[in-house]
C-alpha cells in the first residue's frame, strides 16, 4: 500500500524547477505498511513483520507509561541526558553511566556514530538491513558488502581482505538481520583487530538461542561500539527507544556530534522497570521451544524453504516447485494474500545480497498467532 500526495494538492510551480539532489546511496525496499491505528482498533491484525519480544510489553511499563501521561509528563521536555535511563543501564550491565548514549532507533544512532569518524570504507555483512546502508552512507562513507560464508555466516576479515575485499571500519549483526545468526566472538575480536572501528547490532541479542552479547568487550576495546534496542527486548515497536554502550571516551567522541533531542519521555518513565528480568527469562525459555517449531512448520508448507535462524524471526524463500500447481506463484502475491487474510511479513526486496522476488522474514510470535500465521499459508498455498 502505497500513500501518493494527489497531484492537485501540489504547489503550481512545484515541477517548475528541479533542486539539486544526491545520488541515492541505496535503494529502499518497499516495507509493509500498518494499517491507521483506527482501523486496527477494529479489524484483526498480527504483524510477523517487525521483531520484538513474543510475549509482548510487561505491564508495568505499560503502567510507568500511563501514569506518566495521566500526570501530565507529556507537558515537559524529556532529559536529553537520559539520567534515569542510563542509571538503571549501568547497573544492568555493570558499566559506568559514560559508557551509555540515548537514542530513538538503532538506525538513528549508527548514523550517529557514522557521522562522528572520517569517511572510509566501510564493510556491511550481506544480507543486512538497508538501514545500515543509509545509515552509513549517507555520512559519506563508502559501502563495501562482505559476503558471509554459506548459511550467512559473517566471514572472518581475513577471508574478505584474501579476496580483495578491503575496508577501515565494519558493521555487524549479532544476530545478523534478516539471516538471523548470530556473530562468533573470535570473528568479532578479529575485526577489532583489523578496523578502525566496529558497530555491532545486538537489538535482539536477549531474544536468541544462547546467544552471548559483547557489551564486557567494550572495557578492553575503545573501537567498539555497541548498538541496543529496549524498544525490542520489551515489545515497544511503536516507541522507539535504543542505546549505544562503548568504552567512555568513545562515547564521549560520538556525543560531540550527536544531537540527543530525539529521547522520549517514555525513556525516563520506564527505565526503574528495565531490571525486571522474569519477564526477559520467560521469553527466553518460550523462545528455545518456539523458534524451532516455527522453522519446522514453515519447512513443511510446499515452495517455502527455510535457513537455520538463531533469533526471533526465520529467513525464508518461496519458490513454486516444478511440476507443481499452488495457490501463489511468487512471494509477492504469497505476501499479498496473507495482507488480505490479516497477517504482514517482511518481502525481502531491495535487500543487499538476496535476490530479488524470493525471500521473505516472519518474526517468532506466540503459538498462537504463529499457528494462525501456519494455518494461513497452508490455505494459500493449498487453494487452487
Amino acid at each position: 500500500m502505497i500513500f501518493v500526495l494527489p497531484t492537485d494538492a501540489l504547489p503550481s510551480d512545484a515541477n517548475s524547477e528541479e533542486l539539486p539532489v544526491r545520488d541515492v546511496v541505496t535503494p529502499l525496499p518497499e516495507l509493509p505498511l500498518t494499517p491507521p491505528y483506527e482501523m486496527r482498533a477494529f479489524t484483526p491484525f498480527i504483524d510477523f513483520s517487525s521483531i520484538s519480544n513474543p510475549l509482548g510489553t510487561p505491564y508495568s511499563l505499560i503502567e510507568a507509561m500511563s501514569k506518566a501521561l495521566l500526570n501530565g509528563g507529556a507537558s515537559y521536555a524529556a532529559d536529553r541526558e537520559g539520567y534515569s535511563i542510563k542509571t538503571a543501564l549501568s547497573v544492568y550491565h555493570s558499566l559506568p553511566t559514560g559508557s551509555f548514549l540515548i537514542g530513538s532507533s538503532t538506525n538513528d544512532l549508527i548514523r550517529a556514530v557514522a557521522q562522528t569518524y572520517q569517511p572510509c570504507y566501510v564493510g556491511i555483512t550481506t544480507p543486512s538491513e538497508v538501514g545500515y546502508a543509509l545509515a552509513i552512507g549517507n555520512a559519506g562513507h563508502t559501502i563495501v558488502d562482505i559476503a558471509g560464508h554459506a548459511g550467512f555466516l559473517a566471514p572472518d576479515p581475513s577471508v574478505s581482505k584474501d579476496q580483495g575485499i578491503n575496508f577501515d571500519a565494519a558493521l555487524l549483526g549479532n544476530p545478523s538481520y534478516p539471516s538471523s545468526r548470530l556473530l562468533h566472538k573470535s570473528t568479532l575480536i578479529n575485526y577489532l583487530e583489523t578496523c578502525s572501528w566496529v558497530i555491532v547490532d545486538e537489538s535482539s541479542i536477549e531474544l536468541t538461542l544462547g546467544g552471548e552479547s559483547f557489551v564486557p568487550l567494550t572495557k578492553q576495546y575503545k573501537n567498539l561500539i555497541i548498538v541496543r534496542s529496549v524498544s525490542v527486548s520489551m515489545a515497544l515497536p511503536g516507541i522507539p527507544i535504543s542505546y549505544l554502550v562503548a568504552h567512555p571516551n568513545t562515547i564521549a567522541q560520538i556525543e560531540g556530534f550527536y544531537d540527543n533531542s530525539s529521547i522520549s519521555l517514555f525513556a525516563e518513565v520506564i527505565a526503574p522497570h528495565l531490571m525486571e528480568n522474569l519477564h526477559m527469562e520467560i521469553a527466553r525459555e518460550f523462545l528455545e521451544r518456539e523458534i524451532p517449531w516455527l522453522q519446522c512448520m514453515l519447512s513443511l508448507i510446499p515452495g517455502i524453504d527455510i535457513f537455520p535462524a538463531e533469533g526471533n524471526y526465520v529467513l525464508c524463500s518461496y519458490k513454486v516447485p516444478q511440476g507443481m500447481n499452488l495457490g501463489a506463484d511468487s512471494t509477492e502475491e504469497l505476501e499479498d494474500k496473507l495482507r488480505l487474510a490479516g497477517f504482514l511479513i517482511r518481502k525481502l526486496d531491495d535487500i543487499r545480497g538476496l535476490e530479488n522476488g524470493r525471500y521473505f522474514c516472519v518474526s517468532v510470535r506466540t503459538r498462537e498467532d504463529n499457528e494462525k500465521l501456519i494455518e494461513a499459508l497452508r490455505r494459500i498455498v493449498f487453494a487452487q
